[in-house]
């Protein structure tokens, strides 16, 4: 379910943000052979979705091979022109925003840069993480290049153990983790987690494959347990446009494996607050 808030047009104070307008489903607008694609939002400018685990944001030289897109997917709901205005790994679900126009785009884009926008992620990690804090270990801005100032802080949100062994060890620790990037750089949440010793799991690249192999054996979920839960940026039209994705339906088995509650995940939200509010 999607909750879209907008103001409504009686007794509105100024230093409230928005009042809820209306409900409505996250309709499937898409599918992809890694699930289905929702829309959380959409008008002139922008259209978000949530985007499955394991699909293409749009065509790239680096997976060549693949045929299937997201994109391409949504051109069947809407022909005009689609730009991603930011990034989002293959192997990674949730939000991603489209621009329809160049300065709808670029007005995004620019707010990157500059650091205005909001960003929030779900990550799975090996081990117990017992204190919130930040990472700033340099980064490249794609894939090789010099590295670049790179900040991400992190939150543990819930810890477990599974008793089943890995490797030399006689049980399986985990947290489930928040983490908030503060620059962009490529695969930065993932790099930030392995260097503070705490990868995170189903990352083929930068994790544990031993820590990988068990947990899709004993609670099994495979692919990487990253998820962009929230983004949020000022609408160039006035306003802001804050966007949640609910944990896609993989997450599920992690529910049963652990006492964890993934409930409070489980919603499509959409917010725009009015342009003209003053706080």
């Amino acid at each position: 379910m999607v909750r879209y808030f907008a103001p409504r047009c009686d007794s509105l104070s100024p230093r409230r943000v928005a009042q809820i307008n209306a409900l409505m489903a996250a309709v499937p607008i898409g599918l992809s052979r890694n699930g289905e694609i929702r829309l959380l939002f959409e008008d002139d400018r922008y259209i978000a979705v949530s985007k499955p685990a394991g699909l293409l944001v749009h065509k790239t030289p680096i997976d060549a091979h693949e045929d299937e897109n997201l994109r391409d997917i949504l051109r069947s709901h809407y022909s005009g022109r689609l730009d991603p205005v930011h990034r989002l790994d293959k192997p990674t679900s949730g939000v991603i925003v489209f621009g329809k126009d160049t300065p709808a785009i670029n007005a995004c884009k620019t707010q990157f840069e500059s650091r205005k926008t909001a960003k929030e992620y779900l990550a799975l990690v090996r081990g117990h993480v017992h204190h919130e804090g930040g990472i700033a270990k340099p980064l490249p801005k794609g894939m090789d290049g010099p590295p670049k100032e790179a900040r991400t802080e992190f939150k543990p949100l819930e810890r477990c153990e599974l008793p089943y062994p890995v490797s030399r060890y006689d049980s399986a620790r985990f947290s489930l983790v928040k983490c908030v990037p503060h620059t962009g750089r490529y695969h930065q949440i993932r790099l930030h987690m392995r260097h503070f010793r705490h990868p995170i799991i189903g990352d083929s690249q930068h994790g544990d494959k031993h820590q990988n192999r068990a947990f899709a054996t004993h609670v099994g979920i495979q692919g990487l347990m990253l998820h962009a839960r929230r983004f949020a940026f000022a609408h160039p039209d006035g306003g802001t446009l804050e966007l949640t994705a609910a944990l896609p339906k993989k997450w599920q088995p992690l529910e049963g494996a652990t006492d964890w509650i993934l409930a409070p995940f489980g919603e499509h939200i959409a917010l725009r607050t009015p342009p003209n509010l003053s706080r």
